[in-house]
Order: structure tokens, then sequence, then C-alpha cells
């Protein structure tokens, strides 16, 4: 399972402590730049992610499995499709996009980063704003809020811990010539309220996939959609639905 921009495999602790996902051996990789995945390259990218993923999963003697990726852990599990798909099971994709950025999108990072960057510990109004990929505290609690607000001053304030990551989604690959190339059976759901990416776009990328389960809008579901409801409901019935039936 891979996780969204500036956060880390604890996205899915939701799922490791749900009874519904149990029978599953659930593995959750902090990406390059992220988490507790530390290394002095700054240029990496998420087929690189991809790569390294693999050659995990190949040491834990893992062969096959599914992927889910949240944002843009969704283009890492598209480029492991790509790099290894006799591995890949199944592709879980939320809230994620086969897009690359836009130059506005990329204007209003790059405002959005100088903004963070500019003093050591980046603003409550610049928090909230990172927020809204959840919803805030109103949709968390401020209990799941505060430790996440944490976890961001604590890795990701200030350039060094900001750009390296920043960069990489910035500049990912546009992959949306290659869905017709990743053949495994995919199950995309995606939040009407998603403020990041268009759900009519997910719906556009996702019909390109020879081999799509289901696409489904999660009403009233956020861009990170395991970690919030309703989307960590529906997603708690159809993966197991999804894997069961193309197991």
């Amino acid at each position: 399972m891979f996780h969204a921009f500036l956060m880390d495999s604890r996205l899915y602790d939701r799922q490791f402590n749900d009874a519904r996902y149990l029978i599953y051996n659930l593995i959750a990789i902090d990406e390059h730049g992220h988490g507790g995945t530390t290394g002095s390259r700054r240029d990496f990218t998420f087929r690189d992610t991809a790569s390294d993923s693999l050659q995990l999963l190949t040491i834990l003697g893992i062969d096959r499995f599914y992927v889910l990726g949240t944002s843009q852990g969704g283009h890492i599990a598209f480029h492991m499709a790509l790099l290894e798909p006799q591995r890949i099971k199944g592709l879980i994709l939320l809230g994620a996009t086969a897009y690359a950025a836009t130059e506005q999108r990329k204007v209003a990072q790059s405002k959005l980063r100088d903004k963070w960057c500019e003093t050591k510990i980046p603003s409550e109004e610049l928090l909230l704003v990172k927020a809204a990929s959840f919803g805030g505290p109103t949709r968390v609690g401020e209990r799941v809020y505060e430790k996440v607000k944490q976890m961001w001053i604590e890795r990701y304030a200030g350039p060094d811990g900001y750009d390296p990551a920043l960069n990489c989604l910035r500049n990912r690959d546009d992959l949306d010539d290659r869905l017709g190339d990743i053949n495994v059976p995919a199950l995309v759901l995606h939040g009407s309220d998603d403020q990041y990416y268009p759900t009519k776009d997910a719906k556009t990328w996702s019909s390109k996939l020879p081999n799509l389960w289901k696409f489904e809008i999660v009403e009233q579901g956020l861009h990170y959609l395991s970690f919030t409801e309703p989307g960590a409901e529906v997603c708690a019935k159809l993966i197991p639905e999804f894997i069961k039936q193309t197991l």
C-alpha cells in the first residue's frame, strides 16, 4: 500500500486496525522522500519507488500481490504494473491520477511550497490548507489531526523535508498513453468531493484500462478515501469483493 504526498504508511492505520482486513497480509511502504525512508538521493521518481518496492517484496519472499495506491501512490502502482506485470494480481487506485501535473497546478504548488518553507515550522493556516485532503480535524477528529500535524512538522518542515517529495510529485510522468499496456484487474474509487483530481478525469483515464473491474464515485468522499468516511467504509466493502473475484 502506497500513501499520498507528505504522508507515510500510517495513512493506512485504519485498515491495519479493521478486522475486515485481518485475512490479508497488509504491507504499507514509506515512499522515497517520505516517512522512515531516508537517503542522500534527492532526485528520485515514482518509478524509482516502484522499482525499489518490487525489490523489497522479492527480498520478503512475496512473489505476487495486489497494489493499492492513494493519490500519488496510484502513480507508483501504475509503474509497478508496467515494470513487472506478471507479479501484480490487481491494482486498487484511490483518488489517483494517470496524468502529469498541469502548469497551473505546478504554479499553485510552488506558491504553497514557498509559504510552507518560509518559516521553520509551517503556520497553522498552512497546515489546515494541507489537511483539506482529508477534511481537517472536523472529519478525522482533533486527536488524529494532531498526530498528522506533528508528523508534518517533524518530517516535512523546511526545504530539506519538503522539496524532494514535491519535485517528485511535480515532475511525474504522464501515463495516459501507457494505460492500455496495463492489463491487470483494476478497482478505481474516487471521491465526489476530491479537491485535487476531478472525478471526470478519473472516469476518463480509468476507462482506458483494459481490465477495469469497477470505477465508482464515492459520494461525499474526499481525496484520502481510505483515511476518512464514507470512503473507508466503501473501501472495506469493495476491496475484499475485488480481491475475491480476481484472485
